[in-house]
């Protein structure tokens, strides 16, 4: 008998582990399958993957949410490519980050962009993100950020894809 009980506490404790350690977010069998580069960026801005939820829903802070927008921004302009460094240049000085800490927003961004399906219904989640996070006072840091990489993308104004972006956040905000 005592043997059998043994068993169902070695047992127990090896089903904790396997849930607790095994599928951990960050490596593991569980959510986050990215690259080296952008789990440790992930790790060092303590992005976790929250299981049974949308991607976006796991962003727990709204530097991440409009690293995220900016890259779905930039990402609508087909004819220009931003030059390397942009976006997180942009995020270091309007969101008074440090560089490498920009350089780990710009990176999880792309990832998270990525991951959502694209640029257009990334930037539709991560808006809607955004207001449930803080209900508007970093909205004006956002619109610094993207009026930087346009600034920076074809010859200075918006493409259709990156004006159609802009009327859905000032719904999504309700500013129009």
């Amino acid at each position: 008998m005592f043997e059998f009980i043994l068993l169902l506490g070695v047992l127990g404790l090896a089903a904790y582990a396997y849930r607790r350690f095994g599928r951990s977010s960050l490596g593991g069998g569980g959510g986050m399958t990215a690259p080296a580069p952008v789990r440790a960026a992930a790790r060092r801005l303590g992005y976790r993957v929250q299981p049974n939820g949308h991607i976006t829903q796991s962003i727990h802070t709204p530097e991440l949410c409009i690293a995220a927008l900016a890259t779905a921004f930039s990402q609508m302009d087909k004819r220009e490519h931003l030059p390397e460094g942009v976006i997180a240049a942009s995020l270091e000085k309007r969101l008074n980050v440090e560089a490498r800490e920009a350089g780990d927003l710009a990176m999880l961004g792309t990832w998270l962009v990525t991951q959502s399906g694209g640029a257009s219904p990334a930037f539709q989640l991560l808006a809607k993100r955004l207001k449930q996070l803080d209900h508007g006072p970093d909205f004006d840091k956002l619109m610094r950020v993207l009026g930087h990489i346009t600034a920076a993308g074809s010859k200075g104004m918006a493409s259709a894809p990156q004006a159609d972006a802009l009327g859905a956040l000032a719904s999504i905000f309700r500013t129009a």
